[in-house]
């Protein structure tokens, strides 16, 4: 399966210059905990509630004032949009990341995907694989 396929598209996105406490009044951050940080289009981080947490809480700083370029984590890791599903869990493992950033060819953010995602896109192939062997099952001739 393609990243493409199990991915969430067109991803809310915040500028640079944009406040922690926009991020976490954005209903990504509240819903998925992460909002990814792009300025004209051009993908320049992702802040996570854990970066708001020890980035700013821990330190005492002012969501109103902080801005997500002071905190965010960069670079982000990122997935061509054709590549294969197993090849996405592999860079989260690898990196030790949850979420993927998938570009297209050009390198422009069309989608994020996430291991409950994967998980998701999985099951879902597992399922298919058994309603395939169940139906070819039956229609084989039985041995006798």
């Amino acid at each position: 399966m393609k990243v493409n396929e199990a991915m969430t598209r067109d991803p809310e996105t915040l500028t640079s210059n944009s406040t922690t406490f926009d991020a976490i009044e954005n209903s990504s951050m509240v819903c998925f905990g992460y909002m990814l940080v792009a300025d004209k289009g051009k993908l320049k981080g992702i802040v996570t509630e854990r970066d708001i947490l020890y980035r700013v809480v821990a330190r005492e700083m002012d969501p109103r004032t902080t801005k997500l370029k002071e905190v965010m984590s960069q670079p982000v890791v990122s997935i061509e949009e054709n590549s294969e599903v197993l090849e996405a869990s592999e860079l989260m493992k690898k990196n030790g990341i949850r979420r993927l950033a998938v570009c297209d060819k050009k390198g422009k953010l069309v989608g994020v995907i996430t291991s409950e995602d994967i998980a998701r896109s999985l099951r879902r192939s597992a399922e298919e694989l058994a309603l395939t062997y169940h139906i070819m099952s039956k229609s084989a001739p039985s041995e006798q």
